[in-house]
């Protein structure tokens, strides 16, 4: 052990007495990041479906939506269809290391040509999470981020106007969209894959019950055969206000199968979604806690 903390402590000292060696690491990987993103816009371009999947991590998965790699090959392929021409763009805003991982916050953009006229078919700002795996580069996570709203988090704390929270350490807090819910923040856990969502919405005369139950039916009619189990469902108090509580493991199509906790309520006639999943299930016991901590903190500002 002691010397181990000596060799580490040499490290940090040979760190900060050598400012130009952490320069030129940065601008290798920065190299490197772009060459791994210029491959990508080429790739699409060409609609060249393999190529582009060879850039990705075995596990991918695109954040939020849930899709894996065989969800975004199915996507890629349709949306392909119907147009004779694709551009691709991105621009790179920062570049970051995450111990094991490098976090990409970029802007990306496609377009497609159809008969003389050119469409956006996407458009947004999104963050890249990368892995290296014998000195190369790929894409294992991706999900959007709303940049305005960066503001809104200091440190492992994030407060809007109609709600805060705060994470545990490591955990990784990125305001997204919706097409339904406002404030949506997505809550990712260490091993990449596992987190939690919280948003709102204004839902006069809905209660907590009534929509938890209405979105854990749902998945249970689009779960694949014999994937769908409820756990349990009931009241559940958050911060004094009244909600409802379902927890259940399922697996749709083209997703990955996840244990997921649901907790509703409703305060001032707005409705407070906040979903735990666990991705894969087994991963539900090692951070349960995490979610708990989360749930714990949640308070609705005013």
């Amino acid at each position: 052990m002691k010397t181990k903390a000596l060799s580490h402590f040499a490290l940090v000292l040979m760190m900060a007495c050598s400012p130009g060696l952490w320069a030129q690491g940065y601008d290798s990987l920065k190299s490197r990041v772009g060459t791994l993103y210029d491959k990508a816009d080429r790739m699409l371009e060409a609609k060249d479906v393999d190529g582009f999947m060879s850039l990705l991590a075995d596990d991918y998965q695109l954040l939020f939506a849930g899709k894996d790699r065989e969800g975004l090959r199915s996507t890629l392929n349709i949306r392909f269809m119907g147009y004779s021409e694709l551009r691709a763009d991105h621009s790179i805003l920062e570049i970051t290391r995450l111990g094991d991982i490098v976090k990409v916050i970029n802007e990306q953009k496609l377009e497609g040509k159809s008969g003389e006229s050119w469409k956006v078919l996407s458009q947004a700002t999104v963050i890249d999470l990368l892995t290296e795996n014998d000195g190369v580069l790929k894409f294992c996570r991706s999900v959007e981020i709303d940049m305005s709203r960066l503001g809104n988090i200091s440190g492992q704390t994030y407060r809007d106007d109609k709600i805060s929270f705060s994470a545990p350490e490591n955990w990784i807090i990125i305001p997204t969209s919706h097409p339904t819910l406002q404030g949506v923040a997505y809550v990712l856990a260490p091993d990449r894959t596992s987190a939690a969502i919280i948003g709102h919405v204004r839902a006069p005369g809905v209660t907590g019950r009534q929509a938890a139950e209405g979105d854990e039916n749902l998945c249970k009619i689009v779960s694949t055969d014999g994937k769908y189990k409820l756990f349990k469902s009931g009241a559940i108090r958050v911060n004094g206000y009244e909600g409802f509580e379902t927890e259940s493991s399922f697996h749709i199509m083209l997703d990955r199968e996840r244990h997921r906790w649901r907790v509703y309520f409703t305060a001032d006639d707005v409705l407070y979604p906040l979903v735990f999943d666990a991705v894969p299930p087994r991963q539900w016991d090692q951070f349960k806690d995490g979610f708990q901590y989360i749930l714990n903190s949640v308070r609705v500002e005013r």
